[in-house]
């Protein structure tokens, strides 16, 4: 009643007031309109806006819980976050899809990670998937010592650390190829690269004469036996490789680190979250030397030139080129005086004619692949890791290769908090296919080449091979009496099949805080099978096919079992920590072969032994163990002043009854300068440390009863009557002992803002006692005995430096280089004894004073070109025009052995390597090259080449640099002879056949991308990445022969080549899978 009153009263005397309420109301409705709108509009804006699901991980592949998740656009720099659960997802919503967007993770303990100019699209579709990695400080890195680790920042010995993603951008079966390049002192020789063959390792220089090169190398603890092969261990199970280079570093493993010590630590489980692996790669091969020979017209004109001028030489008064057969048979002409009489149609420059290049026939393009799966996780408790592995290497020569099936297994546990054991396992089966190297040049399909005439086919019109069809056609003239290589490489068999299983098991036990027990039991097991079989129907050097089928049968089994007991304590109090470590090891080694050879083999399709009819056989067996102590100290005050101290005392029963035991010591110190007052105001500086050391080192690569007086077996006919029986060689020597190696090392550490390191060290060693058979007098009934004299040195400079994350713009950029200079001098032989040739025309001397076999001959300065050059130059007896002149260095107007000098040896002088690697975005690219400088190389197959040797064919080097006075007047080689006999010194080693072989080799090339996370997450894949690769896709040289790594397995030939494997060019593609 009241309120309609006053409506009455204020529409009656207030009327503009009413009217106002009317226009506010419809105000206050229009905008409720408004509101509504908007909120509607917002609404439908939100359900069309972008939502990002992402996922982060940690470097094992497990969710990273609590990552901060921060994230603008480019076009109002607003910024939205969040954080991983606990499995490491997250979610962001409503972002607008007109934007890009900058996502930037962060997470305590791991290095940050962004991604830039994100593009949502609308919808769910958006997917990240990060990978962070630990921010782990260079400096804090682990470092395995031997017996143990240490921090990096506290290592004062030379070690050089390799990881497993540095390695395998190299495709390779073998992890010895991988470490080309990669580490300063390191020096790999791939000196054979057929499928199987391990390269040659050096660690800072040769360091003996006869004694064994290798280095030690230790898997997971467990010491294999020198030489043994590196095939078993697959590079993809490998997690890092730690080099020893200088004994006080390696001085732990006594009297056998001398050659260094490469510690290997396989891969184990890590994160909580089981990870499937998967690596596969597959490719092709091809031939990379730059061997190029004469095609069949070539030929042809070189050994009728050859073989005129062989004639002409000996009687020009007499004789005239156009004198028949006959004619120079009336002569006293010799078979090699006669111009092959099929060369006619050659000579002639007929079309149409076999033209058969042998190396592109015994060459080809070969498949490689590669497969492995691994399976690996973690527990609080309980580690492991599970792998296997299948590759398959076709050689780029006939019927070469190398078929692995591979395993490992690996487990740790810690049951209890005072308890941990550990077990690890790894198989390995190999197939190797290759040739049988003997004294016939046929037996070696490269060599075989140098004497097959590009007149005769590979096969017959019929399709078949052409069996010794140059043999018969070359018997008249005394040519090459090759069979076709083809053949041989296609009708014989030679296979190498071996079983391997290595492994240890520990038990370690925590006594007390710091104290702890460790006792470990390893074994190493291999047993090899060599089958050969070389069928009628295929023919042999000078003989013919049929022959007598001819086989033989390797079996032979190598057992190595070690047992080792180490205690060790570790204790910090105030600024003094200690490590102390005290041990006891036992190493036995037990082998024996049998080999069966058996001729006269009725039936080439059996190709078995036992249907010979004409058997020999030969057993051997040995047997050595070694029975060491070892003890070390580490002490660091104030994490500042580093000192080490340790020793090892070795018993050996491969030495003499009075020196079966020796002492290595060893002291290191180091100064961590930048931890000191007075550099803390450098913060850009991270680490510079100075280090110092010495040890001594022993090398016991000899055979297992060098020591003591051996036999041999030797036949006595008495009248009529044949008497088998033993006569003795080598004299016993009670006080033989092992090579001992003593070294110096001085060196720095730097590292600046976080990214750049360098490393530099200067070492100087001396290797005393080394070991080598001396004659003795007659009348002692021996020939020779092994002793200890002699003394070499090594010293050199090696230098490393690396940059790590750089960003130039949106590229990120890593790289690493070192380089490498050991200089090499013999100080001492045998008493009285001041040098050694060794070698194929002595062409290698080893001298007091000078390098290990250095090449040693006459120094060619050009070519007779006519009478008048000889009459006025000094010469020898017999030199015609076209001969080499020689240099008179005695000046004493005779060409004697007298003037011979030195050209250098195999041992480069430099040897360097760089790697680099690059991302942007989801894209990365590496490569890698080596190098060195200063090298040389005696090949006997360039030799036989470039000789002006006819017998054989010529290279085409030779064919357009040879002298001839009509059709080259400027050659700079020998003309072309028949026979270089002995009393010519174009047969004679000199700088004409010691060849340069330094080289830059770019060993690696790849590019890789890592597919998007929004199909990764859909697939509930983890990683996935996939690439395209090249190994040594370009090799820059001088040397001309099939491989500048080539050399000889006697430290005393180092540089002997002939015809050794060529390194193959390579081109993979491959994808890296994680589950």
């Amino acid at each position: 009643m009241y309120r309609n009153a006053l409506r009455s009263v204020r529409a009656t005397y207030c009327p503009n007031i009413t009217k106002m309420e009317k226009k506010a109301t419809m105000q206050i409705k229009t905008i409720r309109l408004l509101v509504t709108a908007l909120l509607l509009t917002g609404i439908a804006q939100a359900q069309t806006g972008a939502r990002v699901k992402g996922k982060v991980l940690d470097e094992n592949g497990a969710g990273l819980a609590g990552a901060t998740v921060n994230v603008t656009n480019n076009a109002n720099n607003k910024t939205v976050n969040t954080v991983t659960d606990n499995k490491g997802n997250f979610t962001l919503e409503d972002l607008d899809k007109t934007f890009l967007y900058h996502f930037y993770f962060t997470a305590t303990g791991y290095k940050p990670d962004t991604v830039k100019n994100f593009k949502v699209s609308a919808g769910d579709n958006n997917s990240l998937l990060i990978r962070m990695h630990a921010a782990v400080n260079a400096l804090n890195e682990v470092v395995v010592v031997g017996y143990g680790t240490q921090s990096r920042s506290r290592v004062t010995g030379a070690i050089t650390s390799l990881k497993s993603e540095e390695l395998n951008k190299y495709a390779s079966g073998s992890f010895g190829q991988q470490l080309a390049g990669r580490a300063a002192g390191i020096q790999i020789n791939d000196a054979s690269a057929l499928p199987g063959t391990d390269p040659q390792i050096v660690i800072r220089g040769i360091s003996t004469l006869t004694a064994g090169t290798f280095p030690l190398i230790v898997v997971d603890g467990f010491p294999l036996s020198e030489g043994s092969s590196l095939n078993a261990i697959n590079a993809q199970d490998i997690e890092t490789i730690d080099i020893l280079k200088d004994p006080s570093s390696a001085a732990i493993y006594g009297s056998r680190a001398a050659n260094g010590v490469i510690l290997i630590t396989t891969k184990s489980g890590k994160g909580d979250k089981t990870k499937l692996s998967f690596d596969a790669y597959t490719g092709f091969q091809e031939r990379s030397d730059k061997v190029k020979l004469m095609d069949g017209y070539q030929y042809a004109q070189y050994s009728t030139e050859a073989r005129n001028w062989g004639y002409m030489s000996k009687d020009q008064a007499h004789r005239t080129l156009n004198d028949d057969v006959a004619t120079r048979k009336a002569n006293g002409a010799t078979a090699r005086d006669y111009v092959l009489n099929y060369v006619g149609p050659w000579l002639g420059k007929q079309s149409g004619l076999t033209n058969t290049n042998w190396l592109d026939a015994i060459f080809k393009t070969a498949p490689v692949n590669n497969y492995n799966l691994s399976l690996s996780g973690n527990n609080s408790k309980t580690s492991y890791y599970i792998s296997g592995n299948y590759f398959n290497q076709q050689g780029i020569i006939l019927n070469t290769g190398l078929e692995r099936f591979s395993g490992v297994v690996k487990v740790n546990s810690q049951p209890t908090d005072w308890l941990k054991v550990g077990i690890s396992v790894n198989p390995s089966y190999n197939i190797q296919k290759f040739y049988k190297n003997d004294a016939s040049r046929n037996s070696d399909p490269l060599a075989a080449t140098l004497i097959m005439y590009p007149f005769f086919p590979v096969y017959n019109a019929d399709g078949s091979l052409a069996i010794s069809q140059q043999i018969k056609a070359n018997t008249p003239e005394d040519g090459a009496l090759g069979e076709n290589p083809v053949a041989i490489m296609k009708m014989t068999t030679y296979n190498r099949n071996f079983f391997r299983n290595f492994g240890n098991a520990f038990l370690e036990f925590k006594l007390a805080k710091g104290l702890r027990f460790k006792t470990m039991l390893g074994g190493d097991y291999t047993g090899t099978n060599i089958n050969y079989y070389t069928p009628s129907n295929v023919g042999a050097y000078r003989t013919a096919a049929p022959k007598p089928a001819a086989a033989s049968a390797t079996n032979a089994a190598v057992w190595n079992y070690i047992t080792e007991n180490t205690l060790t304590y570790s204790k910090t109090f105030g600024k003094h920590d200690i490590n102390l470590l005290a041990g006891y090891s036992f190493q036995k080694e037990n082998g024996d072969s049998t080999v069966v050879n058996g001729t006269n083999i009725p039936d080439d399709n059996l190709q078995n032994i036992s249907g010979a009819t004409s058997f020999s056989a030969t057993k051997s067996a040995y047997t050595w163990s070694q029975l060491s102590y070892l003890s070390r100290l580490q002490y660091a005050f104030a994490d500042r002043y580093l000192f080490t101290a340790a020793i090892r005392r070795d018993g050996s029963s491969r030495f003499g009854q009075n020196s079966k035991y020796g002492y290595f010591p060893s002291l290191t110190a180091g100064w961590i300068i930048s931890k000191e007052y007075f550099m803390q105001g450098l913060s850009w500086l991270n680490l510079l440390k100075l280090r110092a050391t010495w040890g001594k080192a022993g090398n016991n690569q000899i055979g297992a009863y060098g020591s003591q007086a051996l036999v041999t077996q030797e036949n006595y006919v008495y009248g009529n009557t044949l008497a088998p029986g033993y006569a003795a060689t080598t004299a016993p020597n009670a006080n033989l002992s092992w090579e001992t190696k003593t070294a110096f090392n001085v060196g720095f550490d730097a590292s600046i803002y976080k990214r750049f390191s360098v490393t530099l060290n200067y070492y100087h060693t001396t290797t005393s006692n080394l070991l080598l058979n001396v004659p003795v007098p007659a009348q002692s009934g021996y020939v020779t005995s092994l002793q200890n004299i002699g003394k070499v040195k090594n010293s050199g400079l090696e230098l490393e430096f690396s940059g790590n994350d750089i960003q130039l713009g949106p590229v990120k950029w890593s790289y690493s280089a070192n380089v490498t200079s050991n200089k090499n001098q013999v100080l001492a032989l045998a008493q009285g004894q001041q040098q050694i040739y060794t070698g194929k025309n002595s062409a290698f001397l080893t001298k007091v004073g000078g390098s290990i076999a250095e090449m040693y001959g006459y120094d060619v300065t050009g070519v007779y070109k006519s009478q008048a050059d000889i009459d006025n130059t000094p010469h020898i007896a017999g030199t015609v025009v076209g001969d080499y002149i020689m240099r008179d260095l005695t000046n004493d107007g005779k060409i004697t052995t007298a003037d011979r000098r030195g050209f250098g040896s195999y041992s480069p002088k430099l040897v360097y390597g760089f790697s680099s690697d690059f991302s942007y975005k989801n894209f990365d690219f590496s490569f890698s090259i080596t190098g060195l400088t200063g090298r040389k190389i005696y090949d006997n197959s360039l030799w036989l080449m470039e000789s002006g040797e006819s017998f054989g064919v010529g290279n085409q080097y030779y064919f357009q640099n040879r002298w001839d006075p009509n059709d080259n007047p400027n050659g700079f080689l020998a003309r072309p002879t028949t026979n270089l006999s002995a009393n010519r010194l174009n047969a004679q080693a000199s700088n004409q056949f010691f060849y340069d072989a330094h080289y830059l080799r770019v060993r690696m090339i790849q590019l890789g991308y890592n597919l998007p996370a929004r199909l990764l997450l859909k697939n509930r894949i983890t990683e996935c990445r996939v690439y395209v690769s090249a190994n040594n896709p370009f090799l820059f040289t001088p040397y001309r022969g099939f491989n500048p790594d080539a050399t000889s397995s006697n430290v005393l030939t180092s540089g002997a080549a002939d015809s050794n494997y060529p390194v193959a060019r390579s081109f993979q593609v491959g994808m890296h899978l994680v589950l």
